[in-house]
């Protein structure tokens, strides 16, 4: 948004069809967005206001105290962690179910709290993989179970066959990313794919995030 300085406001319209509204919030005098902070993050790209949602609740932290990798692929553990804080950092269960989750972890009370809650369930051969990058069809996964956990209406559904990768959506993932995709949470990477097996990056997951909160947690 452009402020005109005349009471007006104007802004690029997108060259795809889309949805457009507008919401104006008061803030106080020599206010800085919260994702200003960091060096490596561009304000008039994209995920700015994504950033600043999931920075100013304390969602995500940047990587230092000038940077916040945007473009970074986002690891297991990380989106766990997120989850858990939105949760507001319950106790945990006071030991986890997966062998490559030491104790005193940073992600160590989100893993065992998720996992006690149905909301992960690891690989099947007693690892979670917190290092791993996740994929858009685990992250699918995880909401869909967190989103079941805080007893939302999980039933819309999107018919995803239409994308011409739908095939390549794990068995365990098609449930949850059908959903994910019908909430508007996970869009297409392009409007041919979803790309089950990609990975999200920190910005992506901010906005998926973002999505997730303003859409159904507050419901």
């Amino acid at each position: 948004m452009t402020d005109n300085g005349d009471g007006t406001y104007t802004f690029t319209m997108p060259g795809g069809e889309v949805s457009v509204s507008a919401e104006f919030r008061q803030t106080q005098s020599g206010h800085i967005c919260p994702s200003a902070q960091f060096k490596d993050v561009d304000i008039t790209l994209w995920y700015h206001e994504y950033l600043d949602f999931v920075i100013e609740r304390g969602l995500m932290n940047g990587v230092s105290d000038d940077a916040f990798a945007p473009d970074a692929d986002t690891t297991r553990a990380i989106i766990v962690t997120v989850i858990y804080r939105m949760e507001g950092s319950p106790e945990a269960a006071p030991a986890g179910a997966f062998d490559d989750v030491a104790d005193g972890q940073w992600y160590t009370a989100a893993v065992n709290w998720a996992s006690a809650n149905g909301i992960v369930e690891g690989y099947g051969d007693g690892r979670f993989g917190p290092a791993d990058k996740i994929t858009r069809e685990q992250f699918a996964a995880i909401l869909y179970r967190y989103a079941k956990f805080k007893g939302h209406d999980v039933s819309v559904t999107a018919d995803i066959s239409a994308y011409a990768d739908a095939a390549a959506v794990s068995d365990w993932a098609i449930e949850a990313m059908s959903w994910a995709n019908a909430e508007g949470l996970i869009t297409g990477r392009t409007a041919q794919t979803l790309s089950p097996a990609g990975t999200a990056t920190r910005a992506e997951a901010a906005a998926i995030v973002t999505r997730f909160t303003e859409k159904l947690a507050k419901s």
